[in-house]
């Protein structure tokens, strides 16, 4: 292919407006806090490596290979072809015109699909380890494509004393439930959630997104329970600081917030037995700024007779007023 083709074939053929690029689903992000809408036509690539295993591929520059390994999830096969007949010099023009042709809003400096595509990335291999890298693992996959769900029930101790962790994400009236069998932390998806994706794709099909996310710094946390003893568990919520939002101290030049938890558990029978709230500093010395790159944990210990039980959280930012609830089911 000549090389004033090249680019004027991905206008025509791959470079959809926003709105066309949002109506196919796994190609698009829809505007809400932390769960815009990456589609799920192709679902069977959520379970495939998505891997380029090809000599062709092998033979290209590290950073060429690494471009590809990094859009597995959003490259198409037209494109992935045209990029390996393009010329080693060009390249780089093709990498800037692929992630444009997905820019939602060009009239600003930043690529709003592309930073969502890498903060997703970068959330599942901070939250999502387990053997490999998190963001190829059947969670990461999950979540880089749907986004985050609507709610997450977490069993650590699986459905009942025997059987192994689960994790159930919801997406609509959808569940996609994962399975740690070798209860080592590596969540396989279970057999029947590759089936829902086809029911999940004709419900996501018939809605309308709204949008792109604008702000991509999410306040966010990971719930988990962490058992101790017979009746005695800790909740861990784990915030990252690069989606902190901190206010400078003056005085200490430190970077600060208070963070608000509240905790509310109920019963099996629907009754609620335990409620507080908490407030918890964080500060962060200015000449660390790694640490954005990190998380902070807030523990909140729980002390109960065995049962089934719900535990209904919020944390509040008090910087910025942000809140997020989360749900999670729990055995004591």
């Amino acid at each position: 292919m000549k090389k004033e083709n090249i680019f004027s074939w991905l206008g025509s053929n791959v470079g959809l407006s926003p709105a066309q690029f949002l109506s196919r689903p796994l190609k698009g992000f829809a505007k809400k806090a932390l769960r815009p809408g990456l589609g799920i036509i192709l679902l069977i690539q959520l379970l495939a490596s998505c891997s380029c295993t090809s000599r062709a591929v092998r033979t290209l520059p590290p950073q060429d290979r690494q471009f590809l390994s990094e859009v597995r999830y959003v490259i198409s096969k037209k494109e992935k072809k045209i990029f390996m007949r393009t010329k080693a010099d060009e390249r780089k023009q093709f990498i800037e015109e692929f992630w444009k042709q997905r820019d939602p809003d060009p009239t600003t400096a930043e690529n709003e699909f592309r930073a969502e595509y890498y903060r997703r990335i970068d959330f599942a291999n901070h939250f999502f380890r387990g053997g490999d890298s998190g963001w190829l693992s059947d969670r990461g996959r999950i979540y880089i494509l749907l986004g985050e769900p609507e709610r997450r029930d977490v069993f650590p101790s699986g459905y009942s004393f025997y059987d192994p962790p689960v994790e159930i994400w919801y997406y609509g009236f959808f569940p996609v439930i994962f399975v740690d069998y070798q209860r080592e932390g590596f969540y396989k998806l279970e057999p029947s959630s590759a089936r829902r994706m086809g029911m999940i794709n004709v419900a996501q099909m018939q809605l309308k997104p709204p949008g792109i996310t604008r702000n991509i710094r999410q306040f966010d946390f990971v719930l988990t329970l962490q058992a101790d003893a017979p009746g005695q568990a800790r909740l861990l919520f784990e915030v990252p600081y690069r989606v902190t939002n901190l206010v400078q101290n003056d005085q200490t030049g430190a970077l600060e917030t208070r963070i608000k938890l509240k905790v509310l558990v109920i019963n099996a029978a629907g009754e609620t037995v335990l409620e507080k709230e908490e407030l918890h500093p964080v500060s962060v010395d200015r000449n660390k700024l790694e640490q954005l790159g990190k998380t902070f944990t807030i523990e909140f210990a729980l002390k109960l007779p065995p049962g089934q039980y719900t535990a209904k959280t919020t944390l509040e930012n008090t910087a910025d007023g942000t809140q997020v609830r989360k749900e999670l089911k729990i055995k004591i």
